[in-house]
């Protein structure tokens, strides 16, 4: 089972073994295009799709495309309310939970079962967090913690979480370091930086122009502990829906094992 791709010449996004990729940037700096492009990177794998997108923008309208395919009597794969985003969360959670109940092995994870994976595209993070109420942005935490720190091994859910700023109220310093890529789009504040890269000196950080698609990027399989500049792949020639859709429809019928706890 392939479980990597290129984003450039020097980073490549692996599905297994990690948690995810963070990325931060303000509106237009390029996080929605890098977001999208693991998207479709993603379910050209097989990955099944699950998004949550509060601001009802294009990551809900891919969403809401994926419901159309699978239908009525279908568990939704998009959230666009708190609550929503919540439950998509808990389905994925429970998800994970029965994966480890039913497939046991000694140092194997979802690749060796043959599980297929899930890429949740988490857009708008503390936008999600500020509009929720206080019960249901505890158990949005809740459960983004359960996912981050325990779906690498056979939970096979790789989460791209997205948001303009971010800071500790937001989302937890230990949440942030377990993402195994982590992406500062354009010129960023020192405090979101502090966060996405806490093992960093700050002034070490390399230049990057404030240019959209250009910013930095840290994984944890460089030798390098700095990010280092990148430009993010140029999508506005790519039809995303219908590429998405093409994507979603081929991946219907798949070699990946039958389980009868899928949720979705």
């Amino acid at each position: 089972m392939k479980t990597s791709f290129p984003i450039d010449e020097s980073l490549h996004i692996d599905l297994r073994g990690q948690a995810g990729c963070e990325i931060v940037g303000r509106p237009g700096s390029g996080k929605s295009w890098l977001a999208t492009f693991i998207l479709l990177m993603a379910m050209a794998l097989g990955a099944f799709p699950v998004i949550c997108d509060t601001k009802r923008s294009d990551f809900y309208k891919l969403g809401q495309m994926f419901d159309s395919i699978l239908g009525k009597g279908h568990v939704s794969c998009v959230a666009a309310t708190p609550p929503q985003v919540a439950k998509e969360l808990r389905l994925l959670n429970k998800l994970m939970n029965d994966r480890y109940e039913h497939n046991n092995g000694w140092g194997k994870d979802w690749v060796d079962f043959n599980l297929r994976p899930i890429v949740l595209i988490f857009d708008e993070f503390s936008a999600t967090m500020a509009e929720a109420d206080k019960d249901t942005a505890k158990e949005i935490s809740d459960y983004m913690k359960q996912l981050v720190f325990k779906s690498r091994q056979m939970g096979g859910i790789y989460t791209v979480l997205c948001s303009q700023r971010l800071n500790s109220n937001v989302l937890d310093v230990n949440v942030s370091a377990e993402f195994g890529t982590r992406v500062a789009m354009q010129q960023l504040d020192k405090i979101s930086l502090r966060l996405i890269f806490p093992q960093c000196d700050l002034d070490a950080i390399p230049f990057v122009d404030n240019l959209p698609g250009h910013g930095l990027v840290y994984s944890d399989y460089f030798k390098n502990p700095l990010p280092q500049p990148f430009v993010a792949p140029d999508l506005t020639r790519v039809d995303v829906p219908q590429v998405a859709l093409k994507l979603f429809k081929s991946n219907e019928i798949n070699s990946f094992k039958k389980e009868n706890y899928w949720p979705f």
